[in-house]
C-alpha cells in the first residue's frame, strides 16, 4: 500500500503534467469526450432515457474514451468505473466485468439488445473486440426486472458500431484504417471499415487482426502462455423506407487463437494442464422498430437473433481433443407508450439455450448434453405525481425448462417473479433523490445442474468426480438503494459540477459454489455444484465531475463489502476499494486533449477464513492519455492516440486474483479517414 507521500507525489505529477495547460486557449464549446457531462442517451434500461433521469444507476464508456484509453477487452475498458473491476486474470481474452463484487453468470452482458448467455467451465465469455463497439452501458446492482435471469449484479450492455455512426456532415460513403501498438505485450492491432449511405439504405462492413506475444509484468518477467491472436469482421446493413420503421441485420464472428491453462486466470500446473485453444463466436441479429411521430402509442422493437460459440482446445501433454458448443436462439419484443399519465414499458422474452460437447481420453469431466427454454414478460411505468415525484414500478415473470438428453429424469421447470420499484424526487433543478427496490434471480446453468465425470485425479489412486445436481434452486437477490444527484452550472463562469452518492445493500440467497470433498477416512472424493451461502453485499459510490471549458476533473471514491450471513464469514472476490481522480484538458480548440488519472486500490483483508492468504497489499496506478483529433484543415481526417498505463511500472496483484497485472504498457493508434 503507498504511503501517504508517495500517494501525494503521483498527484502532483499529474496535476504538473496537466494543469499548466489550463491557461492555454480554449473553445467555448466542450469537445464530447469522457471528461464532459453533456447529456448521454442510454438503452441498457430498455429505454432510450437520459442517463441522468434514469432511475437505475448507469455508467457510461463512449466511443472517444475507448479510442483515448484503447482497452484490450470490455472489461478492461471500465476499470475506471466506481465498484467496477477487471476480473479473470490478465489474459483479456479471460476477462470479466466484477460490478458490486458479482461476476460471470452473475451480471448479463448484452449486444445490441441480445442477450449473449455463453458460459462454459472457466473460457472466456466477452468476445466482441472494443474496436467494433460505439458505446458500453453498464446498469449497476439487479436488474432482472427488465432483462430476467442473470442480473444480480447488474447488466453490462454493449453498442456495435454503424454507418450512422460514422458518417458526418452529409457523406454518402466512407472509411477508416488504424493501426496499433501496444508495449507490454508487444501487440500489433490492425482494424479498419468502409460504410455509406444512399436513400433508404446503409451498410457498414469493418474487422481487426490483433497479434500478441506474452506480457509482460512489472518486476520484468512475463507472464507465460499470454500470447494470443485473434481477428474479427461485423457487417451491417439498415434499410429504412420512412421516418417511422427501420429494419437492420447484423452479422459478426470472431476467432482467437492461443496456447493457455485451461483455467486462464491462472498458471499451468498439474491439475491446470497447458491446452491449444481456438475459439469462435458467431452472431446474427435482425432488428425491426416502428416510432411513428404521430402515434405516442407506439414505440416498438422486435428482435431475433441466433448466437453460436464454438471451443475446440486440444491437450498437448495427453494429446486429448475437447470441443464444445454453446448456442442461444432467441426473439425478444418491446413497446414503449406515452400515455397521458406517464409512460408504460412492456415487453416479453423468449430464448433456447443447448450446449453439447465431447471429450477424448478418461477421467475427464463429461460436458451436459443440456437444453434450456426461457420465457419472460415484464411491465414497467412511469408516473408522475404531485409534480416533482416519479414513481417507476415494474415486474417480470420467467418461466424456465432445462433438462440433460444424456440423463434420464433430469429435466426441471421452475418460475421467478422479479418486481422492482423506483421512487424520484425532483426537490429542485439542482438537487434529484432517488430510492430502489429491486429483486433478481440466476437460473443454474446446464453445466452446474449436469455436469458429471471426473474433475481431477490425485495421483494413480483416487479420483474425485462430478455428481450432477439437478434440484439446484436459483440464486436470488433483494437490493436496497438510496442516492442523491446535485448539478449545478455557472458556479465561478461557464462551467458545471455534478455530485452523487449512491448507498446499496444486496442480499443473495441460494447462492451456487462449487464443493470439493476430498474425506480420505470415508474415502469420499465428490466435486458438485451446491446451494451454500446466504450472502450479503453493501457498499456506496461517491463522485464528482466538474467541466470549465476544455477542463474536466473527476473523482470518485468506492467501496463494497460481502458477507456471508451464514456464518459471518467474509466473501470472496469482493474488490477493494478505489479511489480514482482524473484531470485532462484539451487544447488548440479541442484538436488535442491531454489526461491523466491516478487509481488508489486499499489493502483488501477481507478475506474468507479458509482462504490461503491474509489479504492483499493495496497499490496505486498511474495512467497517461493524449489524443490529436484535428476537426479542421489538411490533418482533419487522422487521429493519433496514446495511452501510458501504469507509468511507474508497478508489480501489483489485484485482490483474489492469481495472476500479477501488466507491467508499464505504451500505447499508440494512428488512424485516417477517407
Amino acid at each position: 500500500m503507498p504511503s501517504p507521500s508517495q500517494l501525494a507525489l503521483c498527484i502532483s505529477a499529474a496535476l504538473a503534467i496537466t494543469a499548466p495547460w489550463s491557461l492555454a486557449r480554449a473553445a467555448t464549446t466542450p469537445v464530447a469526450d469522457d471528461s464532459t457531462l453533456n447529456p448521454v442517451v442510454v438503452s441498457a434500461t430498455r429505454e432510450e432515457t437520459d442517463a441522468d433521469h434514469a432511475s437505475r444507476q448507469v455508467a457510461v464508456v463512449d466511443r472517444q474514451a475507448l479510442d483515448s484509453q484503447q482497452p484490450d477487452s470490455v472489461a478492461d475498458a471500465l476499470k475506471y468505473q466506481s465498484n467496477v473491476e477487471v476480473g479473470g486474470g490478465s489474459r483479456p481474452g479471460a476477462q470479466t466485468p466484477v460490478i458490486r463484487g458479482l461476476s460471470g453468470t452473475r451480471v448479463l452482458q448484452v449486444i445490441d439488445g441480445v442477450r449473449q448467455n455463453t458460459s462454459s467451465g472457466h473460457r472466456g465469455t466477452y468476445f466482441v473486440d472494443p474496436e467494433l463497439i460505439q458505446q458500453i452501458e453498464v446498469v449497476k446492482g439487479p436488474a432482472s426486472a427488465l432483462w430476467g435471469s442473470g442480473a444480480l449484479g447488474g447488466v453490462v450492455a454493449v453498442q456495435t458500431r454503424s454507418a450512422r455512426d460514422l458518417l458526418t456532415g452529409g457523406e454518402q460513403v466512407g472509411g477508416y484504417v488504424r493501426q496499433g501498438f501496444h508495449s507490454a505485450d508487444d501487440k500489433s492491432l490492425t482494424s479498419g471499415a468502409l460504410y455509406g449511405q444512399q436513400g433508404q439504405h446503409d451498410w457498414l462492413v469493418s474487422g481487426y487482426y490483433h497479434d500478441s506475444n506474452d506480457i509482460r509484468l512489472g518486476n520484468g518477467q512475463d507472464l507465460t502462455y499470454s500470447a494470443a491472436r485473434q481477428h474479427g469482421v461485423m457487417g451491417k446493413y439498415g434499410w429504412q423506407p420512412d421516418d417511422a420503421q427501420r429494419l437492420s441485420l447484423s452479422v459478426r464472428h470472431s476467432q482467437s487463437d492461443q496456447n493457455a491453462p485451461s483455467n486462464p486466470s491462472s498458471e499451468v500446473s498439474s491439475s491446470v494442464p497447458l491446452v491449444e485453444q481456438a475459439t469462435r463466436d458467431f452472431n446474427t441479429t435482425l432488428d425491426y422498430r416502428l416510432n411513428p411521430a404521430d402515434n405516442p402509442w407506439l414505440d416498438s422493437r422486435v428482435t431475433a437473433y441466433l448466437n453460436r460459440t464454438h471451443f475446440d482446445e486440444y491437450r498437448i501433454e495427453k494429446q486429448q481433443q475437447d470441443v464444445i458448443d454453446y448456442q442461444t436462439l432467441g426473439l425478444n419484443g418491446s413497446n414503449r407508450a406515452s400515455l397521458g399519465w406517464g409512460n408504460l414499458l412492456g415487453g416479453a422474452d423468449i430464448y433456447l439455450d443447448k450446449t453439447w460437447g465431447s471429450r477424448e481420453g478418461s477421467s475427464r469431466p463429461i460436458p451436459a448434453d443440456g437444453r434450456s427454454r426461457v420465457w419472460g414478460a415484464y411491465l414497467q411505468a412511469e408516473v408522475p405525481f404531485l409534480t416533482r415525484w416519479q414513481l417507476t414500478p415494474g415486474v417480470r415473470y420467467d418461466n424456465f425448462h432445462t433438462e440433460d438428453k444424456q440423463q434420464a429424469d433430469s429435466a426441471r421447470s421452475q418460475d421467478h417473479l422479479s418486481p422492482s420499484v423506483g421512487l424520484t424526487w425532483f426537490t429542485t433543478h439542482w438537487l434529484t433523490l432517488n430510492a430502489r427496490y429491486d429483486e433478481a434471480f440466476r437460473a443454474p446453468t446446464s453445466e452446474e445442474l449436469y455436469t458429471s465425470g471426473t474433475h481431477f485425479c490425485m495421483g494413480s489412486f483416487a479420483c474425485n468426480s462430478f455428481q450432477p445436481n439437478p434440484d439446484l434452486k436459483a440464486e436470488t437477490a433483494r437490493n436496497k438503494e438510496i442516492g442523491a444527484r446535485l448539478n449545478f452550472e455557472h458556479l465561478l463562469a461557464d462551467d458545471q459540477l455534478e455530485l452523487s452518492a449512491n448507498l446499496f445493500r444486496n442480499d443473495i440467497n441460494n447462492y451456487i459454489e462449487l464443493q470439493v470433498i476430498n474425506d480420505f477416512s470415508t474415502m469420499t472424493f465428490e466435486s458438485d455444484y451446491a446451494n451454500v451461502t446466504r450472502a450479503r453485499i453493501s457498499g456506496y459510490e461517491l463522485a464528482a465531475d466538474y467541466r470549465w471549458r476544455l477542463l474536466g476533473l473527476n473523482l470518485s471514491y468506492s467501496q463494497a463489502k460481502g458477507e456471508d450471513k451464514t456464518g459471518g464469514d467474509a466473501l470472496a472476490d469482493i474488490p477493494a476499494s478505489k479511489l480514482v481522480f482524473g484531470i485532462s484538458q484539451g487544447l488548440l480548440d479541442g484538436d488535442v486533449r491531454l489526461g491523466s488519472r491516478l487509481s488508489w486500490y486499499r489493502d483488501q483483508d477481507r478475506v474468507p477464513s479458509s482462504s490461503s492468504t491474509q489479504g492483499y497489499d493495496g497499490y496505486t496506478l498511474w495512467d497517461l492519455t493524449a489524443s490529436w483529433r484535428p476537426q479542421q484543415g489538411d490533418w482533419r481526417n487522422w487521429q493519433l492516440d496514446f495511452a501510458l498505463d501504469n507509468v511507474t511500472d508497478e508489480y501489483y496483484l489485484p485482490a483474489f486474483s492469481e495472476l500479477y497485472a501488466p507491467g508499464r504498457n505504451a500505447k499508440l493508434a494512428v488512424g485516417y479517414r477517407f
